[in-house]
């Protein structure tokens, strides 16, 4: 088991960073720099305070010889390019899930104004703060808010190519076991993530939990949480989250059978488990892809067992 994991995390480090390059060789930080440098040409009538901009940040960016729509937000300038407002969100360090959540929100006609103005305050905050900047500083700042961005999309990628992979050996298994309806009606012909078997049971393929499993009378049976990420820092978190959902599966049914599915079980997880009443099986991930012997134990437990069903 540990050379597998070894193997895996090399693996997945590699793609990792394949995808740091792409994304690298991909950016266009550097042209973005420079279009929103020649912006200054254009007649902008530049309201500072209604924009957001303080005067002391003014004077430091024209002190440090930085033109206004360098480091400034402006509506217009994001108008006539789109692409801009994600060099103005970078320089400002602000992921774009949280600009999303602190957003005045408003009207539509407001919203490119309410946009820069909560761009400008941290872009003005920023100045401020560091007292001096180049453009060379500006473009290091872009590669590093867009770095930890990057690495929240490989977090997800691992998570979402784990469930895929796990939905895609489940349906398989039903498929060679001929346990799957020939006809989907109602809602299971509707959505491609459900799997309909002939017993009525139903198979549905989603976030959270990320699976779900209900018989013909709608009861839920079983539940499964995938945690495709192999990082021992975030193990226990990982549990946290498995508890959250298995908690609410119990409430619901208090004999559905909780499957925890991890890439990855650290001491201090195991010895957690030990005590977790709401996790009925834990079956680790790597091995169900890679080994048969346990993928069919696996199998054993979710369709015979858990699921009812006979082959």
């Amino acid at each position: 088991m540990p050379n597998l994991i070894h193997s895996e995390l090399t693996d997945r480090y590699l793609k990792r960073a394949s995808l740091f390059w792409k994304f690298s060789r991909d950016a266009k930080f550097a042209k973005w720099q420079r279009e929103a440098r020649s912006a200054s040409w254009r007649n902008l009538v530049w309201r500072w305070e209604e924009l957001g901009v303080s005067q002391e940040a003014r004077e430091t960016a024209e002190r440090l010889g930085l033109v206004p729509s360098e480091v400034f937000a402006h509506p217009e300038v994001i108008l006539q390019n789109p692409d801009l407002q994600k060099y103005y969100r970078l320089v400002a360090c602000l992921p774009a899930k949280g600009m999303a959540q602190i957003r005045v929100k408003g009207a539509k006609k407001d919203r490119l104004l309410s946009i820069c103005i909560l761009l400008n305050r941290f872009l003005s905050h920023l100045l401020l703060q560091t007292g001096r900047t180049t453009r060379e500083i500006l473009l290091r700042t872009m590669y590093a808010e867009a770095g930890s961005e990057w690495q929240g999309t490989w977090v997800n990628k691992i998570g979402q190519v784990a469930a895929l992979e796990l939905e895609r050996i489940i349906t398989q298994f039903a498929e060679d076991k001929e346990l799957v309806a020939l006809e989907r009606p109602d809602l299971a012909a509707q959505e491609e993530n459900i799997l309909l078997l002939k017993s009525g049971t139903t198979i549905v393929f989603g976030s959270e939990p990320d699976v779900e499993c209900r018989d013909s009378s709608k009861a839920l049976v079983c539940v499964l949480e995938i945690k495709g990420s192999a990082d021992k820092a975030g193990a226990q978190t990982r549990l946290g989250e498995t508890k959250k959902s298995f908690t609410k599966a119990k409430l619901e049914n208090p004999r559905c059978v909780t499957l925890f599915l991890p890439s990855i079980l650290t001491p201090a997880v195991r010895k957690q488990l030990k005590t977790e009443r709401d996790i009925d099986k834990v079956f680790e991930l790597l091995p169900i892809f890679k080994d048969s012997a346990k993928r069919q134990e696996f199998f054993e437990e979710l369709f015979r067992y858990c699921l009812q069903e006979k082959f």
